[in-house]
């Protein structure tokens, strides 16, 4: 446990006294450098809550750390060892204070997966460091507390609010939502409020809990001070950017094969893949089979600074993505369409809340290098379609994705869910 962030001071208010509103946030990982959405979204909340405590359900691995994001370690709790005295010792105390509400919440686990075999296991690994958080919540005066996933975090939160009565929130953004969640109505339903960030997700949701949970949009937002827009190059070649994880979802394949069009077409293009993960090897040796090594580069994981200044440099920001194993607004193509840089990508049902065909962005077919290759030609050879694209998406970011706006819409729900 990192406790440089934690107040030393204990607060012992008397019972005529309400307890200051604290918020606690739990996450699978803190920090996590392919999750700068919600390192912005606990931005705008330490704003509000400039004590809040951040528990981190795993270690942080990553070799690059966001600038945010170390500006917030100091306020992150790590769970000890698993087999460590200090997390034994928390389920001691509640075995002796609460056994009810212990072994309650351990049948819970076990009832609710016991059909979703590695559910089961990954909860099962969890319990011990939940139990040891929910003990520290308490000591730290934890008034409410916010789980960033609506998976193991809200699993987490749940069972915290099983053992110390603490209320908790939940944000449900993608994967979480549609893949294998047992209980997730049940999560839903016992949270304060969800926030959600698509109005498609909201209508899921709805659909979901019937009404039993009160589901907020609140889109993830982007600072525009920082992801400025800037003239772009009008030199060399067209300058293409992806941004991500190297992940199966992001149709990386697709976009090279749309490359190797391109250059078979003569067009002067410089094509970025910004980004780290499991695919790296294996799209390097695609580069590499198609004599590309010239016009296609691999950056691996770089830091928000460094995403931010290929933005303003790009031309043409391409997401061929794989709609069924990718769920909501993308964040990159909010970053791209704030730095004015012209959006082309695959469809999703909550996509056309920013990108509209031929108003915001470019929308193509799936797994079509051929429309990647069109697409791109076409934007680089007619500039007044790049800017008139790129003004309407700076636009529609600027009306609803401006993390000054969105950031005061979330600070808003939990003012209001911790004066109750």
């Amino acid at each position: 446990m990192t406790g440089k962030a934690l107040s030393q001071e204990r607060r012992s208010l008397s019972a005529s006294v309400a307890p200051r509103p604290r918020l606690g946030v739990i996450l699978s990982q803190f920090p996590r450098h392919d999750e700068a959405f919600l390192l912005r979204d606990l931005q705008a909340l330490s704003a509000g809550y400039p004590d809040l405590v951040i528990f981190s359900l795993r270690p942080c691995r990553d070799k690059v750390i966001h600038a945010q994001a170390k500006r917030l370690q100091p306020q992150t709790v790590y769970a000890p060892f698993v087999f460590s005295w200090k997390v034994w010792a928390s389920h001691a105390w509640f075995l002796r204070q609460r056994p009810a509400a212990y072994f309650s919440a351990l049948g819970w686990i076990l009832s609710r997966t016991f059909t979703h075999p590695i559910v089961l296991v990954k909860t099962l690994f969890l319990f011990p460091k939940t139990v040891h958080f929910a003990r520290l919540a308490q000591e730290e005066g934890i008034t409410l507390m916010h789980a960033g996933w609506a998976t193991y975090p809200a699993t987490s939160a749940w069972i915290t609010r099983r053992l110390t009565g603490i209320p908790f929130t939940v944000a449900g953004h993608a994967h979480d939502l549609y893949t294998a969640n047992p209980a997730l109505r049940e999560k839903l339903s016992a949270a304060r409020f969800v926030v959600t960030c698509t109005e498609e997700n909201k209508r899921f949701l709805d659909r979901l809990t019937q009404g039993s949970a009160h589901v907020h949009v609140s889109y993830h937002g982007v600072d525009l001070l920082r992801f400025l827009a800037v003239p772009k190059p009008v030199d060399g070649p067209c300058r293409i950017l992806i941004v991500g994880s190297l992940l199966p979802c992001k149709g990386l394949e697709t976009l090279i094969e749309g490359c190797r069009i391109l250059k078979s077409r003569g067009l002067p293009f410089h094509c970025t893949l910004a980004g780290g993960g499991p695919l790296e090897k294996k799209l390097r040796a695609l580069i590499t089979r198609y004599s590309l090594l010239e016009y296609v580069e691999i950056t691996g994981s770089i830091t928000q600074e460094a995403v931010v200044d290929l933005y303003q440099k790009a031309h043409v920001f391409v997401l061929p993505l794989v709609s069924k194993i990718h769920w909501g607004i993308p964040n990159v193509v909010i970053e791209a369409l704030a730095t004015k840089t012209p959006v082309v990508c695959c469809d999703l049902p909550s996509m056309r809340e920013l990108v509209i065909h031929k108003e915001t962005g470019w929308i193509i077919p799936e797994s079509n290098p051929d429309a990647v290759a069109g697409a791109v030609e076409m934007l680089w050879k007619e500039p007044v379609l790049r800017e008139r694209l790129s003004e309407a998406g700076l636009a529609r970011v600027t009306e609803l994705f401006s993390l000054e706006l969105t950031g005061a819409k979330l600070r808003a729900l939990f003012a209001q869910a911790m004066s109750r």
